[in-house]
Formats: structure tokens, C-alpha cells, sequence
């Protein structure tokens, strides 16, 4: 299906615009996970010599592409951050298929494709390996969502996959259909500012408005409290079987603007920002750890490969990678550009040399120490020097609250507080099951632990030969 004509002529107008700011590598990275790019045509773009043409060459292949390329480009723009950009485009953004559309010779797939590109939800990474048993753990909470608004958690540490399964579970044509008929829309939160946030809000009552056929939009709310009752006339009167994705969500005071009495999923490292809202509730634990069948797979998507025939590195990768989507993601995205270099990142992995292992990717963070180092930091002062403290418990160790207790010199009540938040931060792990309760971490967050710790160590030498 060629491209709407009001969307040509939107791409026309503002191709100046577009050829003067966007970076192309990144907005092609999102386009080609959503199928609607190939990767002879981004050689073909890359090898342009400067940004500007490669600008000038990226619209010239949208004006020649259709429907769903304009939808994935604009939702690419969100993305990186495009969005005075993309508000251009959106008043031309072609509608989702019609009931009598969703026959086609694609079937219930591009009837899927349509609905969760218009609502902005990412598309499959370029390599995807699938997680059934997580996948259907989210898709049997959403379906609690059926007839009642609620809210479901998808928890986890850093870089343990969170965004890539919620967005995996609602790429399903009968979910749809059954319980969200009026569309899922997704929603990049982060560590956000309340004016941004409100921007964000007026974004989203912006893109719902502009599927209500009305005559004239209204104008964007103009504080947080009114973007709320914006928000919660459009979900209640008119998207009242719609699903919201909050992805990567830090503050509970970001929910209370969402605390609407609808359908909500979020992500999150914090699995308790729920307790500040209303509704019914459910939670589902993104344990950190793909096997090692999987971790392989990944690897040999990446560099072309079949995994019988990867080097023998490839399994001691994996496991120095205890499991973690991120990690693995960022070894094969540098393999696939030096292949060469497997006995290179396995050591930088042994040497827990996480600044070197940096590679742009379909997470948000590029490296491991990012992802590691933004959990920490969002604790009160005083507790990241605790957290810091726990580089005295050894690899698969646990350990009562008691121990910690005496490291720290404070009354075990408190401790049993202060650990229970690391938990709920996804900072530390919690065994239920045995009495007193026993908390361990993650291989990965220990290894980042004690890396920092060696370098302030030094650090700290150094000034002392100084003096």
C-alpha cells in the first residue's frame, strides 16, 4: 500500500526540518526491527559521506515507502527524543486498520504490526530470542485486565529484558481483540522532570485526540492536574478497554498522574511503586538469567552463525555474562563488527572491565556500569554507602540480616528495613523461603560492586602518594 498522500505531503513540508536534525544510524536501528527497512538499505544510506546526506537520503526512502515505514519512522523520532520533530508528523499519521482491513493476505499479523505501531510500542529487537514461560506469566495478568482496570509490575534488575518482554507480550492478535479493543499505547518514562513528564502526558492526549475524528483539538493541558483529568476523561469515555505501558518507571509520584482507574502495565527495577495507587494489582519477577541455550542463540543471531559451529569462547562468554540480556546483547553487537575479538571481550569480561564492553543497543544503557551505576544511584546518600558495604558477602553466599547488622552498627529492625528497600530496588535478592529471611546478590551486581571499590582503592592510594 503506497504512502497516504497527506503523509507525503507532510514528509515534503518538513523534510528540511528533518534533513537539518536527525541522526540517521539511530532512527534506522528502530525502523529495521519493525521490518520496514532493509539492511541493504541502511548500507546504502550509511555509506552517504556526511549526517546531512544521510538525512537527505532517509526521507527520500519514506517518500518511496508506505504506511507502516511513516508510522515506524515517527515512532523511531519518539524515541531518540525527536519529539518536536515527530509533533510534525503526527497530524498526517496514517490511521490503524479498519475491522474490514484485518483479512488481508498478512492476516492478524499486520493487523498487530498496525495497532502497536500507532500506540508507539517498540518492535522485536533485531535479535530476539523468546522467553515463553515469562511471556506467558504477563499475558495471563494482562488478561485479568479483561473486564477491570488494574495495574501489573514487571519488576527486575538492570538490563534483565524488562521493556523487550512487555513489549513481546502485547504481540499477540488475540490479547487485542479480547481485551484491549481499543488499542495499547506505550509511554518512555525514565528518570523524569515534572515538566517533562507533563509533556510527555500532553504527547499522549495529543495522539488519542487525533483518533476521535473531532473538528478541532483541544489545547494541551497546561499543569499535571489537568493532564491527569485530560487523561481520565479519554481513558474512561472514550478508550475505556485501552492498555497504557509506562515503561522504566523510578518515582511513584510519576504513577499518581496515571492513578486513573484504567488499565496500566509498567516496568520498573522498583517492584513497590505500586503501593502508592489504587486498583487492583499484579506483579510478575523478570529474574536476571537466560540460560545458556539462550545466551548462545543470542550470540550466534548477532554474528551470523549456527551455535554448533561458535568458537569454544563463546560458552564462557555466556556464563561471565550470568545470564543477563544486556550484557550478552552488548558482546554480540560488538562481535558482529569485530569477530575476530571472541578471546578479547571474554577477557574484559573476567577482568570485570564493564567500561570497555559499550556498544550501542536496543537497551537503554550502552554498557553495563550505566544500567548498574543509575540503580545506586537513585538510593539516599547514606544508604549507597551501605549497598557498597555488601561486597563483603562472597559468590553465592546468603546472609541474615544479623551479620549486616554487626557491619553496620545498627539495630537489626532497621537493617531489615533498609535491606528490604535494595530489594525492592531489585538492587539484592531475597530467599522467603528459609528463617531469618537470607539476602544475596547477583553475580553481576557484586562483580560491579567490587570493581568500583578497587578503583576508589586506588584512587585513594594515589592521592596518598601525593601527599
Amino acid at each position: 500500500m503506497a504512502l497516504e498522500e497527506g503523509a507525503r505531503s507532510c514528509l515534503l513540508r518538513c523534510r528540511h526540518r528533518l534533513e537539518e536534525d536527525i541522526k540517521p544510524p539511530y532512527l534506522m536501528d528502530h525502523m529495521i526491527s519493525d521490518g520496514v527497512m532493509t539492511v541493504d538499505e541502511e548500507e546504502r544510506i550509511t555509506t552517504q559521506p556526511t549526517r546531512k546526506d544521510q538525512a537527505v537520503s532517509l526521507v527520500e526512502l519514506l517518500l518511496m515507502k508506505d504506511n507502516r515505514a511513516y508510522i515506524s519512522f515517527y515512532n523511531a523520532l519518539i524515541k531518540e527524543k525527536y519529539e518536536d520533530l515527530a509533533i510534525l508528523l503526527f497530524p498526517n499519521l496514517p490511521r490503524t486498520l479498519t475491522d474490514g482491513q484485518k483479512n488481508t493476505s498478512d492476516g492478524s499479523l499486520s493487523y498487530v504490526q498496525a495497532v502497536l505501531s500507532e500506540g508507539g510500542v517498540p518492535q522485536r529487537p533485531v535479535v530476539f530470542v523468546s522467553r515463553p514461560e515469562l511471556l506467558n506469566r504477563v499475558r495471563e495478568k494482562l488478561y485479568r485486565l479483561q473486564k477491570d482496570p488494574g495495574w501489573i509490575t514487571v519488576f527486575g534488575m538492570a538490563g534483565s529484558g524488562k521493556s523487550v518482554l512487555a513489549a513481546e507480550a502485547v504481540r499477540d492478535h488475540r490479547l487485542i481483540e479480547d481485551c484491549f479493543p481499543g488499542g495499547i499505547h506505550w509511554l518512555s518514562i525514565g528518570q523524569v522532570e515534572k515538566p517533562d513528564l507533563l509533556v510527555k502526558i500532553q504527547s499522549l492526549c495529543f495522539r488519542l485526540e487525533q483518533n476521535l475524528d473531532s473538528q478541532s483539538l483541544s489545547r494541551p493541558p497546561n499543569s499535571l492536574d489537568e493532564a491527569k483529568e485530560r487523561l481520565r476523561f479519554l481513558m474512561l469515555r472514550k478508550y475505556p478497554r485501552t492498555l497504557l505501558i509506562l515503561d522504566d518507571i523510578w518515582d511513584s509520584t510519576v504513577l499518581k498522574a496515571f492513578d486513573i482507574q484504567c488499565r496500566l502495565l509498567l516496568t520498573t527495577r522498583n517492584r513497590s511503586l505500586t503501593d502508592s495507587v489504587s486498583g487492583a494489582k499484579y506483579e510478575v519477577e523478570v529474574e536476571s538469567g537466560l540460560d545458556e541455550s539462550k545466551g548462545l542463540e543470542i550470540l550466534a543471531l548477532y554474528t551470523k552463525a549456527k551455535v554448533q559451529g561458535l568458537p569454544e569462547e563463546a560458552r564462557s562468554i555466556v556464563r561471565e555474562c550470568k545470564g543477563s540480556p544486556l550484557v550478552v546483547s552488548l558482546i554480540g553487537a560488538l562481535l558482529k563488527e569485530k569477530p575476530n575479538r571472541w578471546r578479547y571481550y571474554l577477557c574484559q569480561l573476567q577482568q570485570k572491565q564493564f567500561k570497555r564492553i559499550r556498544k550501542s543497543s536496543s537497551y537503554d544503557y550502552d554498557a553495563l556500569d550505566q544500567a548498574m551505576a543509575a540503580s545506586i544511584e537513585v538510593l539516599p546518600d547514606e544508604h549507597q554507602d551501605l549497598y557498597k558495604d555488601l561486597t563483603v558477602i562472597e559468590k553465592d553466599v546468603k546472609i541474615p540480616a544479623k551479620v549486616l547488622s554487626v557491619l553496620w552498627d545498627l539495630e537489626q529492625e532497621e537493617v531489615e528495613d533498609i535491606l528490604e528497600e535494595f530489594v525492592n530496588k531489585s538492587l539484592l535478592f531475597v530467599d522467603n523461603n528459609s528463617k531469618p529471611y537470607l539476602y544475596y546478590l547477583h553475580d553481576l551486581q557484586l562483580d560491579f560492586l567490587r570493581s568500583v571499590d578497587n578503583k576508589m582503592s586506588v584512587c585513594t592510594k594515589r592521592r596518598c602518594l601525593c601527599w
